[in-house]
């Protein structure tokens, strides 16, 4: 960077998302972002898509040139908000958060995957947290996108002080969803107690309170090796990570998970499904009952972090302010 470069101040960054009552992995993720850039002295404000009255509150800062980060995991909210970031001063990025990319192109139909295309020129970058979107876009906008990880090992919480527990195990499922598979390890930690008999499962339920998290708790007044805890706080998860020797990820498919790699920095062993690219360290085994808990107690085979990015968000925040200034 030039003299003349370093002397202009950086772009102020807005971060279109849900600033409040967001949980899991967005939550962290922009949090975290937010943190780091504050840090090096770089003006982070929020467009609150979580309230219509908060983000009402910032139109005034919308005439202002600014970095403009778009926070999803839905493609179809992307697309409505296309005409609205093809209008903003400065530069505008859409961050794709969800694994589930590839898949929701692939179940759009021929005219909606078009409309998808030219919505996608609204942005100036789209980051995202793997590259199958790439894939059905034509060179102009894959020359956009950048992949990146969601989590900030930098910004993350410290691990707690707790004695780590090694036949204690934890996972993570927003609203019980079914990708999730929390009944799956459920199922995972009873073979685990045939060998290990003081092995307990902590489900770190998020999200919508539905029906299927109030069956998991039902379950969970009757096992008593079984804990349910709803919409835990950041300390709280990191303490549940921070005393667990197992955190499981038994999932259908997934992103680069903000959670697992909170895990891995609490020092928890991850134990995953091998339905999605892990970050290195991660015990894979299939998607089934026997062979995680075989994965959990013996160990098996270990990602090597292949299909997953090392370029974090400020990463890619510094290079886009870097690309802001030259123009």
């Amino acid at each position: 960077m030039t003299g003349s470069e370093a002397s202009v101040a950086p772009l102020p960054v807005l971060q279109w998302a849900q600033e409040h009552g967001e949980v899991g992995g967005v939550r962290t993720s922009h949090a975290q972002l937010t943190s780091v850039l504050r840090a090096e002295g770089i003006p982070v404000s929020y467009v609150d898509t979580g309230s219509a009255r908060r983000a009402a509150s910032m139109l005034p800062r919308l005439t202002h040139r600014s970095l403009h980060l778009l926070h999803l995991t839905r493609l179809w909210r992307a697309m409505l908000l296309a005409p609205v970031f093809a209008l903003l001063s400065g530069r505008t990025v859409l961050v794709l958060h969800s694994g589930s990319t590839g898949g929701q192109v692939a179940r759009m139909t021929a005219w909606r995957r078009r409309a998808l295309v030219l919505a996608l020129y609204a942005y100036d970058e789209i980051w995202a947290v793997n590259d199958e979107i790439g894939a059905i876009l034509p060179a102009a906008l894959r020359a956009r996108i950048t992949v990146v990880t969601p989590f900030d090992s930098s910004a993350a919480p410290v691990p707690s002080p707790y004695e780590r527990q090694p036949h204690a195990l934890a996972l993570a499922t927003n609203a019980g969803l079914a990708h999730y598979n929390a009944q799956l390890g459920i199922d995972t930690v009873r073979r685990v107690r045939e060998r290990w008999s003081d092995a307990t499962l902590t489900v770190l339920a998020y999200g919508h309170d539905s029906p299927e998290v109030e069956a998991l708790r039902r379950l969970g007044e009757v096992e008593p090796w079984l804990t349910v805890a709803f919409d835990s706080s950041a300390d709280e998860v990191s303490a549940v990570l921070s005393r667990v020797g197992t955190f499981l990820r038994p999932t259908s498919w997934d992103g680069d998970s903000v959670i697992v790699r909170e895990a891995q920095a609490a020092g928890a062993t991850v134990v995953a499904s091998d339905t999605a690219p892990r970050p290195a360290g991660v015990v894979l085994a299939p998607l089934d009952a026997e062979a995680l808990a075989a994965a959990v107690t013996d160990g098996g085979p270990v990602s090597d972090g292949s299909g997953l990015a090392q370029t974090t968000l400020a990463d890619a925040v510094r290079s886009a302010e870097s690309a802001a200034t030259r123009r």
